[in-house]
This record gives C-alpha cells, sequence and structure tokens, in this order.
C-alpha cells in the first residue's frame, strides 16, 4: 500500500523540520519526503490532501494502565489502543499493576498475544520490578525482558525497600533496560489523596505534603546515580522535584523523568470543582507548583510528557473523596490539552513533539519518533485551532474520568497511521 500525503506542515523533531512538506509512504515506511508540488515517481495507491494540517511523529506514552488482565470492565487491550490512536499516539507502554500482576513470562505472553491480535497501536509491556507489587521479591527481571517487557515498574507503588530498589538497578544496568519509578514515600501517604494546602483546610481534610514524593525521588536518584543505572521518574508533581531534578541530571545522564497534561494544566483548585475525578496520585498542587513543571519541562529538567491514562469505572469515582480510587484518563484529552501551553506561546510545535513523541521513543529506546527516511510510518495528523468540547464527545475509552470534560481545548486528530496503515479514523 503507497500513500501519498499533500500538502502538510511536517514537524519532525530529529531532523529539526517545521515546514510544508509531502510524505509518500511506501509498504508501511517512510519513502521519501518530498517538497510541496513535487509528485513521487510512482502513482500512489491512496492520496490524501491535507492542506493546513500538521503531519507529524505518532506520540508515544510510556505511562498507560490498560487494566488487561484483570479489571477488563475498565479498559482492555483493544478499547484502550482506540483511544490511544483517537489521541495520537501510536506506541505505549502498559504499566504492570494487572491482576495477576505482569511479573512472569505468561503474563508478558498474554499482553503481547492480545496485543497483536485486538491492539490498534504499538503495545510495549512493563514488567514489575517485584513480584505482585509488594516490595519483598524481586520480580524475574531477566525472563521479562527476554519475553519483550521494556522497563520494569511497581507503578501504581513505589518500590520501597531501597535493598530491592538497589539490586533491581544492578540488574537492569546489566540488561540496558529502565526502572520507572513510582515517586511515593507510603508512610507519609496515609489521609486522601489531597495536597495539603488550602482547598484541603477547606474541605475539612489533612491532604499530603509535597515531601510524600521528594523523599522517593531523592532515594531514587541517589540509588541511580551511585549505580549508573537508568531511571525514570514517573509523573512529578512539585517544584522541589524539579530542583532534586537540577542537581542530578547536570552530573548524570541516564536520569529521565515525565510530567503529566493534568500536572501542567491544572492546580488543587480543580477538586472544588471536578471532585474525585481530579483525584490521582500524586494530587495536584498549588500554581507555584504547576509553573515550576511547565519551566522545567522548558528548561529540560523534565524529559517527556506521559498521560498516566488511569481508567476507572463512574461507580468508582462516585464513591465520597476518601474512597474513590486515584487517577484520569489521558489519551483522548492529552493533545488539544496540551496545545494551550503552544497557544499561549510557552512552546514551540518543534519542542511539544518532541516531548510527546521523540524523546520518549529515546529514553524506551524503540523505533518511534522520527519521520525520517526508513523509518516506520507511524504519523499523526492534525489541525491546530480547532475547538473542542469533550462534554458532547464520546471516548472511545470505556472510562469517562476525566478532569477536562468542559475544559476549552483547541486542536483535533484528524488521522492516525500505524506502520502506513490509517488506524483513526478506522476505515470501513
Amino acid at each position: 500500500m503507497n500513500t501519498y500525503i499533500r500538502g502538510g506542515r511536517l514537524v519532525d523533531p530529529p531532523e529539526g523540520i517545521d515546514e510544508k512538506a509531502d510524505v509518500w509512504v511506501q509498504n508501511g515506511t517512510i519513502k521519501a519526503i518530498l517538497k510541496p508540488g513535487v509528485p513521487p515517481q510512482e502513482k500512489p495507491d491512496r492520496q490524501l490532501n491535507i492542506d493546513d494540517f500538521v503531519v507529524a511523529p505518532g506520540f508515544v506514552d510510556m505511562h498507560v494502565h490498560l487494566r488487561d488482565p484483570g479489571h477488563t470492565e475498565k479498559e482492555d487491550i483493544e478499547s484502550g489502543t482506540r483511544a490511544a490512536v483517537a489521541g495520537g499516539f501510536t506506541s505505549i507502554l502498559c504499566m504492570p499493576n494487572t491482576k495477576p500482576t505482569n511479573d512472569c513470562v505468561n503474563v508478558t505472553k498474554y499482553i503481547l498475544d492480545k496485543a497483536k491480535e485486538k491492539a490498534k497501536c504499538h503495545v510495549y509491556p512493563v514488567g514489575s520490578i517485584t513480584k505482585n507489587l509488594d516490595g519483598k521479591e524481586l520480580s524475574p527481571i531477566q525472563e521479562l525482558k527476554a519475553a519483550g517487557c521494556v522497563a520494569f515498574s511497581d507503578d501504581g507503588r513505589p518500590c520501597y525497600d531501597s535493598q530491592i530498589l538497589r539490586r533491581a538497578l544492578r540488574i537492569t544496568k546489566e540488561l540496558d533496560t529502565l526502572v520507572i519509578e513510582h515517586c511515593e514515600d507510603l508512610s507519609l501517604s496515609t489521609v486522601p489523596t489531597i495536597h495539603a494546602g488550602e482547598v484541603a483546610k477547606k474541605l475539612g481534610m489533612e491532604g499530603i505534603s509535597t515531601s510524600t514524593e521528594t523523599i522517593d525521588v531523592a532515594r531514587t536518584l541517589i540509588l541511580a546515580a551511585e549505580i549508573d543505572a537508568k531511571v525514570h521518574l514517573a509523573h512529578l508533581s512539585c517544584k522541589e522535584s524539579v530542583e532534586l531534578l537540577k542537581v542530578y541530571k547536570n552530573k548524570y545522564k541516564r536520569i529521565s523523568a515525565e510530567v503529566t497534561p493534568h500536572h501542567l494544566l491544572l492546580d488543587h483548585h480543580a477538586i472544588e470543582k471536578h471532585g474525585t475525578h481530579a483525584k490521582m496520585y500524586p494530587p495536584l498542587r498549588q500554581k507555584e507548583d504547576r509553573q515550576a513543571l511547565v519551566e522545567g519541562l522548558l528548561e529540560n529538567w523534565i524529559d517527556i510528557i506521559a498521560t498516566d491514562h488511569a481508567p476507572h469505572s463512574n461507580e468508582e469515582k462516585q464513591k465520597s473523596f476518601s474512597e474513590a480510587p486515584n487517577g484520569v484518563i489521558g489519551l483522548e484529552t492529552a493533545f488539544p490539552v496540551l496545545l494551550t501551553l503552544f497557544h499561549a506561546g510557552k512552546i514551540s510545535l518543534l519542542q511539544l513533539m518532541k516531548k510527546l513523541s521523540t524523546q520518549p521513543a529515546e529514553i524506551v529506546g524503540i523505533n518511534a519518533g522520527s519521520l525520517r527516511v526508513g523509518m516506520p510510518a507511524d504519523m499523526v495528523i492534525f489541525s491546530l485551532d480547532e475547538v473542542r468540547n469533550f462534554s458532547s464527545e464520546a471516548f472511545l475509552s470505556k472510562s469517562k474520568n476525566t478532569p477536562f470534560r468542559d475544559f476549552p481545548g483547541r486542536g483535533k486528530i484528524h488521522f492516525t497511521f500505524v506502520k502506513g496503515a490509517q488506524v483513526f479514523p478506522e476505515l470501513k
């Protein structure tokens, strides 16, 4: 299948390209980047005219909860990847806090086999650091890596035993693979997940301070530096974490970090409006924390943006704030929400695509994040200015738990391609 994509604005961070160009796709790969109006030498099977739309590498999400196996009423591999491609994501990493946990080869094989049959995009399993995420005994990391796991995490929980974490880092260093740490000190997380600030006081809750996160950030950075292992810090939420990154990333090059769209765009006042749909770990912090995260992203202390897509049922989220689970969905809302920073002049389109696509691909070590000739034709095509109203849109995710239902987003995904095949909207 040969496809000629004509008339678009090509944005490709690895090549530093942001200009009008046409794209020639052949047999699932990028065959040529052509000057506007210069037709390909062969007649295409399909020509797609996309005047004024942007063509970019498909987004890569390092932090997704597909709930499969175990909680497929919330999400499964098929529904989660449908949501992913609708949001422009062509590669996703699925976290291991499934039931059973992805702590053995059989579960990894289940995920990969089902993804091969049902997934609309590339699915990369993350294996657990410890068996059943209980922090007591290491998972068979070497076996999981050989089976197809691209990284290791106890996400949903930290790897709280420092000796266990140190042993895991030594193993993953030998394997040249990545540990993704959920940064939380469990001994300080004994109250409802809300920031210890004015909103918590107004609601009569104690709340948790930023030290809940930063103590584990510091511990993980110290161990990573000691061993020179690859470590990625998940979902950072506060200015103190950014300050710690500034100290360590100046010296150690194998450390990376992520921030979510909700922590970039919202603060703890969103809880007053959205209730449990704005409850997550780490919690939304204060305005100055949000600003520090944006600055940390722009200054490259924070490497990437990840959604931490965490589907929950409406029934669960209707419980009281203290009883409702942490987490919000993000695959379908991330792009238009993040374009708010672009429209405000805070980030260029090249920078945003780098944070959403190129750098996560480089950190994980997968063949994605670029439209250079010879790369897989994993692409997203979008507009920049179309006004979005999520309250009137149907999500493809099984779950609807988001604080962005009434967010005034701009920008729309029009097409997503994986290996040259159009996966969104699906061809009939």
